[in-house]
């Protein structure tokens, strides 16, 4: 029966140890970021929604969407094929509950002629041309014999 009161001690202490570390934590990013523990609260949950909305709008999902949030301003960054899509993102942050503005950093992917997309400053891969020409090409003096044979 002793065994029994030592090992549910042992856990109870164990899981306070846990809860305890895991206040300290949470406080200790709180005085980090300049923000109070029910700031940093609110500011997790408003950045959550947001993610959260997103990834569940009807159309598009924003996967490469990232959500940061500091005292009820919301940021957006990462990449989306159009600008439809960027403006949409941001009306979906604006309506969430506890935004108080939306900082929209989000950029418009370039297409390419094959249809994929480059992140902004990336340039496509210059267009070869397979078709075959009828100029000639300048000899090389290098590579042309020192005596030509006669005509």
């Amino acid at each position: 029966m002793q065994n029994i009161f030592q090992k549910v001690a042992l856990i109870g202490g164990v899981a306070m140890l846990g809860l305890t570390g895991c206040s300290w934590w949470h406080e200790r990013e709180a005085r980090e970021s300049g923000r109070t523990g029910s700031e940093l609260e609110n500011d997790n949950g408003i950045t959550h929604r947001v993610s959260h909305a997103l990834k569940a709008a009807p159309v598009y999902k924003f996967p490469e969407v990232n959500v940061a949030t500091f005292q009820g301003v919301v940021q957006l960054s990462g990449f989306v094929a159009t600008e439809e899509q960027k403006r949409n993102a941001q009306e979906i942050a604006q309506t969430t509950p506890g935004v108080t503005q939306v900082l929209n950093n989000i950029a418009v992917k370039t297409p390419t002629p094959t249809g994929r997309y480059l992140p902004p400053g990336e340039q496509p891969p210059a267009p070869v041309n397979h078709a075959p020409t009828t100029e000639t090409q300048p000899s090389n003096p290098e590579t042309q014999p020192a005596n030509p044979p006669p005509q």
